[in-house]
């Protein structure tokens, strides 16, 4: 199926096209349809679309054939309306190497809406491939969100907030002001203000999770409640403690990831004391769930909305 052209409506602050190019596999979602023409997402920017475009609610792949100042080719894969049934598999069509750590690559990119393009895979991959196994997944879930922002630095700087959001022993106060100064690339996405603290009895974090949309640093400055709190909290008798607070209509959801396995009954049984202590303070708590899970960078704590995941099948396209 050909999409002819899609003519570029950015938001604001934001360059046409930004990070797609020739080549590339991009998800495309049907937002409305309206005399002939379709408001459609593409890797996260929302653009106006002519040719033959499936009717709502429709959501593909595509490939990029070809890039213009304006306009935008590309070359529809999925012949499915949704995504959760389409046969689709980006490791063959990219032509990457099969494995977990491609998996694992894959689904941090479609998580953030991020064209897949081969070049940049296969950089993500040879880095990961230098690292132990079990650091493998955490780099890439922090490599492919800094591909979301505007960092305004070069290599070096990447790597210095790279080393920030892993906790490197090596990682410097720079990294978490280059984060902070950091734009989003995309409308609408999630974005994080970070800050640090020491104390007596432990050290940790403050992350301030906000939706961004047009100007960042003016909804930073003027969004009074922030879409999620997370905390990490690193302590000698508990190790590193992370709670991922989310404001939701009904009322407060919580997600506590402990150290260990044998510190879940604990803070369950506290949980059941937060509550009652918020209640009292006016705040309803829906939820508090208390996981084992390991957690390296906050990366791996959100879950912005938009499509499913990536679920890598062996079929033939």
């Amino acid at each position: 199926m050909q999409i002819p052209g899609i003519i570029l409506q950015p938001a604001p602050g934001l360059q046409p096209a930004r990070q797609i190019q020739p080549g590339q596999l991009v998800p495309v979602e049907v937002l409305s349809l309206e005399g002939g023409s379709a408001a459609v997402r593409v890797a996260g920017q929302v653009m106006w679309a002519g040719g033959e475009v499936a009717t709502l609610p429709a959501r593909f792949w595509a490939q990029v054939t070809a890039v213009t100042p304006e306009m935008l080719h590309l070359q529809r894969l999925t012949e499915t309306p949704t995504m959760e049934t389409a046969v689709f598999n980006p490791t063959r069509l990219l032509n990457l190497p099969a494995g977990p750590d491609t998996d694992q690559l894959l689904q941090e990119m479609f998580r953030w809406r991020l064209p897949l393009d081969r070049s940049l895979a296969l950089t993500l991959l040879r880095s990961a491939a230098e690292l132990p196994p079990e650091e493998r997944p955490a780099f890439l879930a922090a490599r492919a969100w800094l591909e979301t922002l505007d960092l305004k630095t070069g290599p070096a700087g990447v790597r210095t907030a790279l080393a920030y959001l892993l906790g490197e022993t090596w990682a410097s106060p720079r990294g978490q002001e280059i984060l902070n100064g950091a734009v989003p690339l995309f409308p609408g996405q999630e974005m994080i203000s970070f800050f640090t603290f020491r104390g007596r009895d432990g050290s940790g974090e403050l992350y301030l999770v906000e939706k961004e949309s047009g100007d960042s640093r003016e909804q930073k400055n003027g969004r009074k409640f922030p879409l999620a709190l997370v905390v990490r909290v690193d302590t000698p008798a508990l190790g590193e403690t992370w709670v991922y607070l989310a404001r939701k209509e009904a009322g407060l959801t919580a997600r506590v990831n402990v150290s260990a396995e044998s510190f879940v009954p604990l803070f369950q049984k506290a949980a059941a004391g937060l509550k009652d202590r918020l209640a009292a303070l006016g705040y309803r708590v829906e939820d508090i769930q208390v996981a084992a899970r390991p957690v390296k960078c906050v990366c791996q704590l959100l879950h912005p909305e938009g499509l499913p995941p990536y679920r890598p099948l062996d079929a033939v396209i």
